[in-house]
């Protein structure tokens, strides 16, 4: 015969263990600055001994907060807004909080909409937007007025909004230099969708460091079929090409498999490197160099930097630095 669950110790049980109301036993644990310390003492080891947990619910009627921070995040398998999204869920349990994710397959005006008033209708503290466009800039824009808001974010984020980000300019610059550096000429870009605020960044990076040597742009988006596409269109456009930094990973493996195909040696006539640097990266046929991202990084930033906001503070700014990882696929540096 199975054993019958034991009851949970409530408040009440508390307070008689410890000799004191019900009511104090809530001050203490939700207002501690209002009781005695030798009473709210006497409270905490009542609550040690008996293992009571208080109730979440019932603390949020106390103190008028949910416990409960939203996200808005993008529905796709992407790998980085899935970590970034980990990270945040970390962070706020970290701090006592859950979290309501949200997810959106795009940024139009229903699809925000709807996300923005799931969240407000669940009474959330405080929100963290993966914004990937100008549009999920705007939610966020919009929530801020009602709520404390963060976002991950590049460009200009609108004020009285917290941000936090990795430095994407940062990773294409080092990326397309370290191409340079091996004596490559022709630099193409695979890059991710124009409308994301990231790939416009990355853009800029790969721009400013590949100077003369910058070669044709193809959008190839953040899947390896655009990256294996993409590698006819580069090559239509400019067959001089000998280096291509790609928008991500699985857009550089795409690439990689069209190159070979093609019978293009990588690195030896064609140079390649990606983005974020996946585990799969040093073990591919050849070995992809790649610039590597601090998604959970961004992500507890994040999940920081709200609750900054949450308990009174100004929106702070937070970069997160990416660093190019080196691998056989981009060549070996010159010499001199």
């Amino acid at each position: 015969m199975a054993r019958k669950a034991q009851p949970r110790p409530s408040i009440r049980d508390v307070a008689a263990l410890a000799g004191v109301s019900y009511q104090t036993v809530s001050r203490v644990i939700n207002e501690p600055q209002r009781v005695r310390p030798a009473t709210a003492q006497r409270v905490n080891e009542a609550i040690a001994e008996l293992g009571y947990r208080p109730s979440k619910a019932a603390r949020s009627l106390v103190t008028r907060d949910s416990m409960t921070i939203g996200v808005v995040a993008y529905h796709g398998e992407l790998y980085g807004p899935h970590q970034m999204t980990l990270a945040i869920d970390e962070g706020a349990r970290a701090r006592g909080y859950a979290t309501a994710t949200v997810t959106v397959r795009d940024d139009s005006d229903e699809s925000l909409a709807e996300a923005r008033e799931h969240l407000l209708g669940l009474g959330v503290d405080g929100v963290v937007i993966i914004a990937w466009t100008s549009a999920m800039l705007e939610l966020a824009r919009t929530f801020a007025a009602e709520l404390p808001t963060c976002v991950i974010a590049e460009g200009q984020v609108p004020p009285g909004i917290a941000r936090a980000h990795s430095d994407h300019f940062s990773g294409a610059h080092q990326a397309t230099s370290a191409l340079r550096a091996a004596g490559r000429r022709r630099i193409a870009h695979l890059s991710g969708p124009v409308e994301w605020l990231e790939a416009r960044t990355r853009i800029e990076g790969w721009k400013a460091a590949a100077g003369a040597a910058c070669g044709p742009l193809v959008e190839a988006g953040w899947g390896v079929r655009g990256g294996y596409l993409g590698v006819d269109r580069i090559l239509e456009a400019d067959d001089s090409v000998d280096a291509i930094f790609a928008s991500n990973d699985q857009v550089a493996v795409g690439a990689l498999r069209r190159l070979q195909e093609l019978g293009l040696d990588v690195p030896g006539r064609v140079a390649l490197v990606g983005y974020d640097d996946l585990d799969i990266a040093p073990y591919l046929r050849v070995p992809l160099a790649s610039v590597r991202q601090p998604f959970a990084e961004v992500g507890s930033a994040a999940a920081e930097l709200l609750f900054e906001v949450v308990e009174g503070g100004e929106p702070g700014s937070r970069t997160l630095p990416a660093l190019y990882v080196p691998r056989a696929s981009a060549g070996i540096p010159a010499a001199g």
